[in-house]
């Protein structure tokens, strides 16, 4: 079997015979619009060059929606976690999950990674390794074509009319440009940032770090490292941690026992993705509060890579109260017990709380949160769930008091804040297929509807014959 870059020309003259039979991509039928002074208008801008940025490009390309611009903060080749924040040797969703393929074939890991590597390789792990899946995304960004400007920051968004005026800090400056309809596909932390228990808010940055933050695990060495959380990220960050020669590491979870079971596991179904929006609210709200409240165990792999080290302990039933630096350590103290470290990383994951996120701060007052919308019964309170944005049906935000901010239903949430409206279809690997094609029909049916008197009148005046007057003799 031919692999190497050989595999790879013959894959990818596969998918380009599939995009010929496929008639990809379709000629553009959204009509075009100007801004003021008849400035250029994108009809959607994409906020997001990772996994669920690509795939909604994809789509959209697919839909013959041509006039969009996408947009990432990172360099390329670095969009998404995958080699920047994300410790894990392997992703924790099974090769089996296609993933963005938007249902073709040849698209997928599986068929990229056979012909670059062999079947062999497949079939020698059950879990994509991580640099490998970020290989792949490289592979699908160059083979898609997909016209990705990096090193550009979303700072501001204005409404314009009938349209959005974004202000981005781009790597040559400012940029300015009007777009019909915005895509934040903008990951975990981009709804409120990390979430920072306020006990450690006073420790200095250069005794602390968040795991979404960049660290130099290197300078670790010899160091007594304090890990607090008990999730993946939290494990993956000590195992890194143990991996560049820490001295002691010590792993402070709140937890009385390790949690054995990931809940969410259990929800990476079709119904489940596709049939959560048709929930009503209280069910909904269920689903996301039972599964949080269960706690998630760290994936098994994660916590092997930690077993093999005697330096490594694991503290349960710890809450930190204080937290100070003396001498140059810093001290955590829980009540019962007190922790010293030289470092301290919070896996303690991400806030959700609009009023942090800077470019939807401005917004924040006219957005409709869940608590805005739903009373959740008694027992079943929660002040975060409670932050969650209240989504349409295409993800799109929706006004606290209708009629106050119209602008808002042309900003479209697909990233992990859309979770409690429409589950986990907008941020992991499992739902992003199902998460795309909402978020594309959506936009086509705002698209046509909002120009329906335009396409009426290309029907009006259609006029080209089908038959010449040379199909049938007259007698």
């Amino acid at each position: 079997m031919v692999t190497g870059r050989s595999g790879l020309d013959q894959l990818e003259g596969q998918i380009r015979r599939d995009f010929r039979y496929l008639n990809y991509p379709p000629d553009n039928w959204v009509k075009p619009m100007s801004g003021p002074d008849g400035a250029s208008v994108a009809d959607v801008v994409i906020i997001g060059g990772g996994m669920c940025g690509m795939a909604a490009a994809f789509g959209l390309r697919r839909e013959g929606i041509q006039n969009f611009r996408i947009f990432d903060a990172r360099d390329a080749g670095a969009e998404g976690p995958w080699v920047t924040t994300a410790r894990m040797r392997t992703l924790r969703s099974p090769k089996r999950l296609a993933g963005p393929n938007l249902n073709l074939p040849n698209l997928t890991f599986r068929m990229w990674c056979v012909a670059k590597y062999g079947r062999e390789m497949w079939e020698s792990f059950e879990y994509i390794p991580r640099e490998m899946w970020m290989e792949y995304l490289i592979w699908y960004r160059h083979i898609l074509d997909i016209p990705t400007e990096n090193n550009h920051r979303l700072e501001r968004i204005e409404p314009e009319g009938d349209l959005l005026r974004l202000h981005l800090q781009g790597p040559d400056g400012p940029v300015t440009l009007l777009a019909r309809h915005l895509v934040l596909a903008t990951g975990r932390a981009a709804f409120g940032g990390c979430r920072i228990p306020a006990v450690f808010e006073d420790i200095p940055p250069s005794l602390i770090a968040h795991t979404e933050e960049a660290i130099d695990f290197s300078a670790m060495a010899g160091k007594r490292v304090l890990v607090i959380g008990g999730a993946a990220s939290a494990v993956d960050s000590a195992a890194v941690a143990l991996e560049q020669g820490a001295g002691e590491v010590h792993l402070l979870m709140r937890a009385t026992e390790i949690p054995r079971v990931n809940k969410f596991k259990n929800t990476a179904y079709p119904g489940f993705f596709r049939g959560t929006l048709a929930l009503d609210d209280a069910r909904r709200w269920r689903f996301l509060h039972y599964s949080l409240a269960s706690r998630i165990a760290p994936p098994r792999l994660s916590m092997l890579r930690l077993k093999e080290y005697d330096n490594f302990h694991i503290h349960k039933g710890v809450s930190v109260r204080q937290a100070a630096v003396t001498d140059g350590a810093v001290q955590l103290d829980s009540g019962d017990r007190k922790f010293t470290g030289d470092f301290v990383i919070l896996g303690t994951g991400y806030a959700i709380d609009m009023t942090r996120q800077p470019e939807l701060a401005a917004h924040a007052g006219d957005i409709r949160l869940w608590r805005d919308h739903f009373m959740p019964p008694a027992g079943l309170e929660s002040d975060e769930l409670g932050r969650f944005p209240y989504l349409g049906p295409g993800f799109e935000f929706l006004e606290k008091e209708p009629g106050a901010a119209p602008h808002l239903a042309r900003i479209h949430l697909f990233n992990a804040a859309s979770m409690l409206s429409h589950s986990g279809i907008s941020a992991d690997i499992p739902g992003v297929n199902v998460g795309v094609e909402r978020l594309v029909n959506a936009l086509a049916s705002a698209f046509f509807t909002e120009d329906a008197d335009r396409h009426l009148a290309d029907l009006y005046a259609y006029a080209e014959p089908e038959l010449l007057g040379d199909e049938w003799r007259e007698d």
